[in-house]
């Protein structure tokens, strides 16, 4: 089950924000980056200078292992709707 880490993510009566605003910019990057490494099948290659499931790891408790997994579960708990315009 997929859960916000606590450190990053702070409760308000719209629901759960991010307290760094400019931690958005490197959560959507990430997204992106794993998106572009599951679709493009490329294994190890990184898009970024940093593994992007290492990243995302950082702000969800209970993300799956694999770029394909993880990918398909943030996928399905709507965060790609939400951070990747």
């Amino acid at each position: 089950m997929l859960e916000m880490n606590g450190e990053y993510w702070e409760d308000t009566p719209e629901g759960q924000v991010l307290k760094d605003k400019m931690a958005g910019m490197q959560l959507a990057t990430a997204l992106i980056g794993l998106k572009f490494e599951v679709e493009a099948g490329v294994g190890g290659m990184k898009f970024t200078r940093f593994s992007s499931l290492a990243v995302l790891k950082r702000y969800f408790y209970g993300l799956k292992r694999t770029k394909a997994g993880a990918y398909q579960q943030l996928v399905d708990a709507k965060i790609y709707e939400h951070f990747v315009k």
